[in-house]
């Protein structure tokens, strides 16, 4: 396989792998006997362990090379998929959490790195195939997800198989990618924390926005489908990986969409596509719309906690509304998507 094609198969392993787990929140929620507040103080701890880590990885990933950097990855996040079965309270699921977010982070980081880097090299536009591919991962990691929560697997067992058949995959194709020097950098006072310029802003506010969605829907979206609209737990899983089948066709399509409509045209109707998706959602009385509504894209990390907190004064329903103003948000300033250099990936989400 090309470079390309390979670093595009890591973005479905890693999705793969870390899909198995969102169909089973509302089992480990059920098992302690959580209220929606007290989810979402947990879930704070995935998204806090990325930050962190996000800080720090940038560093490690170029002393140890992007390749290591995703075996050692592969192996740390596998590890951390099992300590959520482990968990007795809120506190002890948020450090579970807080350690997955830190491992995930070092994968993420190191195959867009390595995207980026090999987008530069050929000159074509490969990071929207490389997400479209993350999410067709995503279908595959939810639907496995979805089959064990149907089979009431204890979820260490689960996290057991899901090692022993992503780590070796995972470092396999890691290790078919091209070698890369590791980075040596000069010993020099550095200042990583910086005030944005106005054209960041305003990129950073629409992608905020947007990106006020995916997490929401992973983390909150099986939850729904259960305690609102009734939903089994198979279900639940099922139709988030519908949610993940609508984001591969928009990321596949996305590269060449952008090219013909140009990023404004695009960034402005997919928001609103997203606003739309949102109101149907909160419409559902049923899990069949709720799921073909799957298309509004609906995350971030500050999305889940938002949602918890809303949800336990004034339930789930309104718990999801309360992302709409950011994304209408997002909406608005889409301008800052215009075309620009061909520039290195965020992390996938």
């Amino acid at each position: 396989m090309t470079p390309a094609r390979v670093v595009m198969a890591v973005y479905f392993v890693e999705a793969m792998t870390m899909g198995t787990w969102f169909p089973r929140i509302p089992d480990v929620q059920a098992s302690l006997g959580l209220g929606p507040a007290q989810l979402a103080i947990a879930l704070l701890g995935s998204s806090t362990g990325g930050f962190i880590s996000s800080m720090f990885a940038p560093r490690l990933i170029e002393r140890i090379t992007p390749r290591r950097a995703m075996m050692l990855g592969f192996l740390a996040y596998c590890l951390a998929l099992e300590l959520p079965g482990w968990a007795w309270d809120t506190w002890s699921l948020l450090a579970a959490l807080f350690i997955m977010g830190l491992t995930y982070v070092l994968i993420d980081l190191s195959m867009n790195v390595e995207a980026a880097r090999i987008q530069q090299a050929t000159g074509r536009r490969i990071m929207s195939k490389c997400h479209g591919f993350w999410s067709l991962g995503s279908i595959g990691g939810l639907l496995a997800g979805s089959l064990f929560a149907g089979f009431r697997t204890d979820l260490r067992w689960q996290a057991v198989i899901v090692g022993i058949i992503a780590v070796p995959l995972g470092g396999l194709l890691a290790k078919a990618l091209p070698a890369v020097a590791p980075v040596v950098r000069a010993k020099v006072r550095e200042f990583p924390i910086t005030l944005p310029t106005p054209a960041l802003a305003t990129l950073s506010i629409f992608a905020f926005g947007v990106l006020l969605t995916e997490l929401t829907t992973r983390n909150w979206g099986a939850v729904y489908l259960r305690d609102v609209l009734g939903a089994s737990p198979a279900l639940g899983g099922i139709g988030l990986a519908e949610f993940s089948l609508f984001m591969a066709i928009g990321r596949l399509s996305g590269d060449r969409l952008t090219e013909r409509f140009g990023p404004v045209a695009l960034g402005r109707s997919a928001a609103g596509i997203a606003v739309v998706g949102v109101v149907l959602l909160l419409a559902a009385h049923g899990p069949v719309v709720a799921a073909l509504s799957a298309v509004s894209y609906i995350a971030s990390v500050i999305g889940p906690p938002l949602v918890g907190f809303v949800a336990q004064s004034a339930g789930l329903r309104w718990g999801l509304a309360a992302i709409l103003p950011l994304m209408v948000l997002a909406a608005l300033f889409a301008g800052a998507l215009r075309r620009r250099p061909l520039a290195e990936g965020a992390p996938s989400r």
